[in-house]
């Protein structure tokens, strides 16, 4: 394809035109909300800030990085609608939303995400990927296990819930049957269920306990591995007598044990508890009266106490500040790219988070709002820092002479910090650590503090190298604010690239090249025509998110056929740094399935463009379809010299240039 190159190099131009077009709107919006007004009644307290608000409040209190400008409109659909449906919008909803006036548009957009069916849809996947890890099935199928996630997302079942009935799943009952597949697709194995649900349920990666004391994280020790083994060693599958089918049995005796292959240290009869957390109460059981049905003659044994369901209950009563901290962690990660802790499986005080007072509120703001993923993730995406341009901020922004005088402050600040994690640690005694995990409370808290305010000070004692760099020496200034620019990112502070995931990557392209409307497309006629079984006896007051679900599965199911070959080839870039391959790229550049899409079918983005006479309107509908935005004058006249002549050929000159856009870095990141 020759005639791509030209158009790879006005992208490039057009990526740094962007920092030109400033969110005007959300920039008038952010001075109206810190504009005081005179109460007329100044017995009413004014309202409390929202939990938007008092994030941004906090990070500014103690950000170094300045604060970029706001992300325009552009660019705030897109990343918005990408980082909570997983797909980018189309350019109808483009117009639409450039079009609207209303102030407060942004809030009503993200409020319709959060509301949609495809917001379901994506967060099913991210927990799929997450939970399951795209392990092979084995007695659950994927399918099962995605509808329930879907449901359950789409009614709003809180996370708590959500978790405490995959933890308990009871693969005997139809309608949890599928939460079951967490178990299954582990074969029940207690060690790989340790390991397991301590990293994805508490943000601890113990694999190195089962042996020993974590030989890099000392707060990660044997025995809070072996106190969550002993809630999960119970549990084994049984073969069915009769149907032979493997299901989930837990027996009501066995107790865990340990001894260090480093240190000799060992315990018997280790009790049931969660990481960090004190001994679990077990209901006393008479001897001879622990089943209610008995492990006899091949029948499924069913114990009177369920360890398993003591770990799904203290893990979600509201009692682990660990569980509600994770999974708050984790969806910061999610809209940012990035955790709060990061490795976000490696929580501990010796990798603080960036910003701790975010992460405590995050965590108190979750749990008291009833564990309300999409309530979370509205004050995540409505802050100022989550719409900030991904567009880096220039040096000469910085607030100059900031960072030493907060410098001063944060080491006296550490001398303070230093003095209370010593006498927090002196109250403890070796065998409170040992035998009452919860007496670490307070110096695991104070140790978290020191070692994020000791990051803060290395981070402040950067920028005032930077500055004096800049005086004297630009190179070396120019490397040293590079440095600067990848500590901000990671500490969310500049908005970080983000390599879309497989599922989201061909979702995207199907929506830019017209296969998702022309499916959709197809299931608003068929529910027009006929009133599908499953809704017929539908309640009124729900008819309308049941209709909006069954349009969804009928746009997507069908499309997800093509999602295979992207998680082949896409799936390992999902939660990490992106580099494409040979593979990658050789599928794309070659490949049948993208090539279909680009060649003209129906109403699809290559047939409108062919069908076209003007190529100013042809420019802007593709730019609108596949960037979410309008193309410069100069990407304008580009379209229109490339196509200028080629009348004859024109549907391949229009593949060529939708190609272009399509295996651009502008269009396979999030940003």
């Amino acid at each position: 394809m020759p005639h791509v190159y030209p158009f790879r190099n006005v992208r490039s131009a057009a990526l740094a035109l962007l920092s030109a077009l400033v969110g005007l709107m959300l920039a008038a919006d952010l001075a109206a909300a810190n504009k005081s007004s005179t109460p007329t009644k100044p017995a009413v307290a004014p309202a409390a800030p929202s939990l938007s608000a008092e994030i941004d409040r906090l990070l500014a209190a103690e950000r170094l990085a300045p604060l970029g400008a706001p992300a325009d409109d552009a660019e705030f659909l897109r990343r918005v609608t990408l980082d909570l449906h997983g797909i980018i919008p189309t350019s109808d909803q483009a117009e639409a939303f450039f079009s609207d006036t209303a102030p407060d548009k942004r809030t009503k957009l993200v409020d319709e995400l959060l509301q949609s069916p495809r917001f379901a849809r994506h967060m099913a996947t991210m927990y799929d990927v997450m939970w399951s890890e795209r392990r092979p099935d084995k007695v659950i199928k994927a399918s099962e296990w995605y509808d329930y996630l879907y449901q359950s997302l789409a009614e709003g079942k809180p996370y708590d819930k959500l978790v405490r009935e995959i933890l308990a799943a009871d693969d005997v009952n139809p309608t949890l049957r599928p939460a079951s597949k967490f178990f299954h697709d582990r074969d029940c194995e207690p060690n790989q269920l340790t390991r397991d649900v301590g990293r994805m349920f508490f943000g601890m990666d113990m694999q190195c306990n089962q042996c020993h004391d974590h030989p890099v994280v000392d707060d990660y020790a044997i025995g809070d591995y072996y106190g969550l083994y002993a809630l999960l060693s119970r549990t084994h599958l049984h073969t069915d007598k009769k149907t032979k089918a493997k299901l989930i049995a837990e027996k009501a005796e066995g107790e865990a044990s340990f001894k260090s292959v480093f240190t000799g240290e060992a315990a018997d009869k280790v009790p049931p508890r969660l990481p960090r957390g004190p001994a679990l109460t077990e209901p006393a059981v008479a001897k001879g009266e622990e089943y209610i049905v008995k492990p006899d003659k091949g029948e499924k044994p069913v114990p009177k106490h369920s360890r398993r369901a003591l770990l799904a209950k203290a893990a979600t009563d509201g009692t682990s500040d660990l569980f509600a901290r994770n999974a708050a962690n984790r969806l910061w990660a999610h809209v940012f790219g990035h955790g709060l802790v990061h490795p976000v499986d490696f929580i501990h005080p010796d990798n603080p988070p960036t910003h701790p007072a975010v992460l405590d509120l995050l965590t108190r703001e979750f749990h008291a709002g009833g564990y309300d993923i999409r309530k979370l993730l509205r004050a995540l995406v409505l802050t100022r820092t989550y719409q900030t341009t991904y567009l880096l901020p220039d040096a000469k922004a910085l607030p100059r002479g900031q960072a030493a005088k907060r410098l001063a402050a944060w080491e006296a600040e550490l001398q303070s910090l230093t003095t209370a994690l010593k006498s927090a640690e002196a109250k403890v005694t070796a065998a409170d650590a040992a035998k009452k995990p919860e007496a670490m409370t307070e110096v695991r808290r104070v140790r978290t503090l020191v070692r994020a305010r000791e990051r803060q000070i290395d981070e402040a004692k950067q920028v005032v190298a930077f500055e004096k760099l800049a005086a004297a020496d630009p190179t070396a200034a120019a490397r040293a604010w590079g440095l600067l620019i990848v500590r901000w990112t990671e500490q969310g502070e500049v908005p970080l690239l983000k390599p879309l995931g497989p599922e989201a990557f061909a979702a995207s392209m199907l929506q830019a090249t017209g296969f998702v409307s022309i499916s959709e497309g197809k299931a608003l006629a068929s529910l027009k025509k006929t009133v599908p079984k499953e809704l017929i006896k539908v309640d009124a007051a729900e008819r309308p998110r049941m209709e909006s679900m069954w349009v969804d599965r009928q746009t997507f199911d069908p499309l997800k056929t093509n999602y295979a070959r992207f998680i082949e080839l896409y799936g390992e870039a999902t939660g990490g740094d992106f580099s494409a391959t040979l593979n990658q790229a050789l599928f794309f550049g070659n490949g049948g399935v993208v090539d279909g899409w680009l060649t003209p079918k129906y109403d699809n983005l290559a047939a409108r463009l062919i069908a076209e006479k003007d190529p100013q309107r042809a420019a802007d509908e593709m730019y609108l379809a596949i960037f979410t935005r309008k193309p410069s004058d100069v990407e304008r006249a580009d379209v229109a010299g490339f196509l200028q002549g080629r009348e004859k050929d024109k549907p391949e000159a229009v593949k060529e240039m939708l190609w272009a856009l399509l295996s651009s870095n502008e269009f396979r990141f999030n940003h």
